[in-house]
């Protein structure tokens, strides 16, 4: 990457709400972002922040220690919408939201949505294939081990522990494989660890997400050979698929048809023949470098 000397270095800041999903797409978009272009990156977790509409009303946004003025703010998640808001009114930012925020879109001056949100694009909506995730993990040697992803209820599928245990049995019969792994994830229900350590499967080790450190995932899905993930979990499944490992779904009953349903059973049919996705956290640093730098 060129850049000329006497040209003025982005400052980026990306907000933190705690939740991993949404850290792993603005850390996704933010790893493109610094690849392509020169900026400097600051970590800001809006709990550290005083209310965000107490900000706005009286234009003053403390500006941690440390750090200097943004010309960019990215957040993901409905806890750093107003927070985004109060930094484009006290420093003048352009402010970016990921995913469909629950605000009106007209508010952020760039909104990177997943298609299956259905939102129209229009003059500050880039639409994604899929939700951003690392394409940085891939590897190509592989350990013979399975990974299990958990989601838990959701508006599109009926949760059923019992229906995904079976599966998870069934797989592990007809498998063999030196070391299984389950990992839940923050809308996984305690009934399904109950009927989990009710079952008794053999030689399959479960993680709870509150229990593991950050980067446990980071870690584990790079080295295994298969994972499977239950299909109300569509930000896990795409990253699956993009750390290289063979990848299929869990089955959950659908509750009511929609455009998210349809996607994943679009996916389920491609991953027959080891699917590929695009990289599109990259896809969308070179749209905001095109416009903002």
């Amino acid at each position: 990457m060129k850049t000329n000397k006497h040209e003025k270095i982005k400052v980026i800041w990306r907000l933190i709400d705690g939740k991993a999903g949404h850290d792993k797409q603005s850390l996704a978009l933010i790893q493109s972002l610094k690849s392509q272009t020169k900026c400097r990156v600051f970590d800001i977790n809006v709990k550290s922040q005083r209310n965000p509409i107490l900000n706005i009303i009286f234009k003053n946004y403390k500006l941690p220690e440390g750090t200097t003025k943004p010309d960019i703010a990215i957040g993901a998640g409905h806890k750093t919408h107003f927070h985004l808001l109060a930094i484009k009114r006290c420093f003048d930012s352009k402010i970016l939201v990921i995913m469909r925020p629950s605000l009106p879109l007209k508010f952020f001056d760039l909104c990177v949505i997943p298609k299956h949100d259905e939102v129209k694009s229009c003059s500050n909506v880039f639409i994604t294939n899929t939700p951003l995730v690392s394409f940085n993990l891939y590897m190509e040697q592989k350990e013979n081990k399975a990974l299990f992803l958990i989601g838990g209820p959701s508006k599109h599928y009926y949760w059923d522990p019992k229906m995904v245990l079976d599966q998870i049995k069934n797989i592990i019969k007809k498998y063999k494989f030196k070391k299984l792994l389950l990992l839940t994830s923050r809308r996984t229900p305690l009934n399904f660890i109950n009927e989990f350590n009710k079952s008794k499967i053999r030689d399959l080790t479960l993680f709870e997400h509150s229990k593991i450190k950050k980067n446990w995932l980071d870690k584990n899905i790079i080295k295994v050979k298969n994972i499977w993930v239950t299909n109300d979990s569509y930000s896990m499944l795409i990253e699956a698929i993009a750390s290289g490992a063979k990848t299929d779904i869990l089955e959950l009953k659908v509750k009511k048809k929609s455009k998210l349903s349809k996607e994943i059973n679009t996916i389920k049919r491609q991953l027959k023949n080891k699917m590929t996705i695009q990289n599109e956290a990259d896809r969308a640093a070179r749209f905001i470098q095109k416009i903002w730098f």
